[in-house]
């Protein structure tokens, strides 16, 4: 029997005698970052698979339209536990909202969470270290205190995992924290003023609570 296309694709045939061991965990991370692959594809584990979505576009929407292309091209479908992650710096400047709420809306139609950091990644970094409500006005601000707790840090370091594991538990509670403290003071999640702020802890959580 021949099988039906889903939204216009075809799914790849699986082996019915074999059921896939891992799901997949599909990322699609701004293209000028390096630091996000290098650290979140340590994460690979027993139950999940990190893949990421190819491209080397920033613009959110562009990024969703990318990250929708490589699930269906990688045959990845929800109820093998499948997953679709999008991340995305707010920056510092207001005139991205619209960006940010265009991507919003197009990741919920898709079944894809946007994941978005507030200036930068670099907030999830800190997070291992301490917790701050300190507001910054550029993402060069954000690693310039990054450096006070990993000196030298660059974008294409590779040893984050390593050094930033044992303190994992620390940074979901800040991440945790840190929104609480701007839904409390009246900021709307997914804009520029939810800051500072990461979802990356949801990302982490769910990869590593199996």
């Amino acid at each position: 029997m021949t099988k039906k296309k889903i939204n216009g694709y075809e799914p790849k045939k699986r082996n019915s005698n074999k059921r896939r061991r891992k799901s997949i965990v599909i990322i699609s991370a701004e293209g000028k970052n390096k630091t996000e692959k290098l650290y979140l594809s340590k994460f690979s584990n027993d139950t999940y698979n990190i893949k990421f979505a190819p491209g080397n576009t920033t613009d959110p929407e562009n990024m969703i339209k990318t990250l929708i292309e490589a699930y269906r091209d990688n045959g990845l479908n929800t109820k093998y536990g499948d997953l679709a992650y999008c991340l995305v710096d707010a920056d510092c400047d207001s005139r991205k909202n619209d960006q940010l709420a265009g991507a919003t809306n197009l990741a919920n139609k898709h079944n894809i969470e946007l994941i978005v950091s507030a200036p930068c990644f670099e907030i999830w970094y800190l997070c291992h270290f301490n917790y701050s409500t300190k507001r910054y006005k550029s993402n060069e601000d954000v690693i310039k205190e990054l450096r006070q707790y990993i000196p030298g840090y660059q974008k294409s370091c590779d040893s984050l995992y390593k050094e930033l594991l044992a303190k994992i538990k620390i940074a979901i509670s800040n991440a945790k924290k840190l929104e609480k403290h701007n839904l409390e003071i009246g900021n709307r999640p997914h804009t520029v003023e939810f800051s500072p702020s990461t979802e990356v802890y949801k990302v982490i959580e769910k990869i590593i609570s199996n």
